[in-house]
């Protein structure tokens, strides 16, 4: 940014230099009328001297101090370094390279009114701790978890947002035709489909050995054997008989027993198939972080919520950006997103919306604040003016703007 020298600055440079230059001609004179007298001794010469050479060096000296403090604070020296991730929603990149969102115009606002100078350096969000650490950078936000290891190596402005995690899932109303067939393998479906066929087996086998050589069963096990089978299946059905009717008494016994046992059976298996596909919905329904147990959960690598899912026994898919995640979920890569409950119920309304949703309680309870380096002296003047936007209720207006009344 271009500097420019106030009207005052000038004409205190212009009065001091006509003073030096005052200082200086009278040294001359002095100097030359001291010189020629020789009743002075020469000690009290030397004295007046180099005290006139004194008043002009430090009026010298005065003029260039007053110009550097006029110095504005747009200059490079002082120009705050920013960092900042783009997440939504509080921090959004704009079409024309700019940058809005609830933290930016929070912090646009404090810096008004503590007239900083500052630019925005766009980073990784893994990466903002680190820049502050090492200084290089002066300020960092992206709805910044404030937690004891961060602390250890930044400071933190007083919390501007009380946050917590959120879980977001597909926007399933039905059953897919996926999930019917992934049902089918359920352990409880295939050990109701192994007795089904096991009750074929023993009945068919007793039926082709009672009716065998008969006009309606071949005497032969092939495909004597597949006609009793048929015969099984049909009764166990209630089709019918259909081309084979037993013909001794046995056979029409074990019939019987079919008829009035294996329709109980059949109606047993295909409760039992209802049943695995009501586990499976319940199964795969996410509604608290007990549920994400064993389940492929995506989440902004670098952020707090990594080490919540780890906990509750999840496995972790760790993006470069949360949009990211949200591409993975739509994708049917994991089952669910977790991270920043402003930035999932943001996502929920505008691009997500209809294909994603939040659901159970917000947990995991964490607040947001401005980042700095240690012993940063510009934390506590932030925290003033944070103190001053709650107060005059400006901090609640633009809350309200970006999240509905709280």
């Amino acid at each position: 940014m271009k500097c420019s020298i106030h009207l005052t600055t000038i004409f205190r440079l212009t009065l001091q230099c006509i003073l030096s230059f005052h200082c200086h001609i009278t040294l001359t004179l002095n100097s030359q009328f001291l010189f020629k007298n020789k009743e002075y001794p020469m000690i009290l010469k030397k004295f007046l001297t180099y005290f006139y050479l004194l008043i002009f060096l430090t009026g010298f000296k005065t003029t260039v101090l007053a110009q550097a403090e006029t110095k504005p604070a747009g200059t490079n020296a002082n120009l705050l370094k920013v960092n900042v991730a783009v997440l939504p929603p509080c921090v959004i990149k704009r079409k024309d390279g700019g940058y809005t969102g609830f933290d930016v115009e929070l912090w646009e606002k404090i810096a008004v009114r503590l007239k900083l100078q500052f630019e925005y350096k766009e980073t990784k969000f893994k990466e903002i701790i680190p820049n502050l650490s090492s200084s290089q950078a002066d300020v960092g936000f992206a709805c910044l978890t404030i937690n004891k290891e961060r602390e250890t190596i930044t400071d933190f402005s007083h919390q501007y947002m009380n946050s917590g995690l959120h879980i977001m899932v597909r926007n399933e109303t039905n059953l897919s035709l996926f999930q019917t067939v992934k049902s089918l393998f359920s352990p409880i479906f295939l050990k109701s489909l192994l007795y089904f066929f096991l009750f074929i087996v023993i009945c068919g086998h007793i039926f082709w050995l009672s009716e065998r050589g008969e006009n309606s069963i071949n005497l032969s096990y092939f495909p004597g054997i597949f006609e009793a089978f048929w015969h099984i299946l049909v009764t166990m059905t209630t089709v019918g008989y259909g081309d084979i009717v037993p013909k001794k008494w046995t056979s029409r016994i074990i019939s019987a027993f079919v008829m009035l046992t294996g329709i109980s059976f059949f109606g047993w298996v295909i409760a039992e198939f209802s049943s695995a596909i009501t586990l499976h919905t319940l199964d795969t329904r996410i509604t608290s972080p007990k549920d994400l147990n064993e389940k492929t959960v995506a989440t902004l690598k670098g952020s707090t919520s990594i080490k919540t899912l780890e906990q509750v026994g999840a496995f972790v898919v760790q993006t470069k950006s949360i949009g990211e995640s949200f591409v993975q979920l739509e994708k049917n890569k994991v089952d669910a997103v977790v991270f920043d409950a402003p930035s999932l119920l943001y996502h929920q309304i505008h691009e997500g919306k209809g294909k994603a949703k939040v659901v159970g309680k917000m947990f995991d309870l964490q607040d947001y604040g401005f980042a700095f380096p240690e012993n940063s002296k510009l934390r506590e003047q932030v925290n003033r003016i944070l103190l001053r936007l709650k107060d005059n209720g400006e901090y609640d207006a633009l809350y309200n703007k970006w999240f509905g009344k709280h």
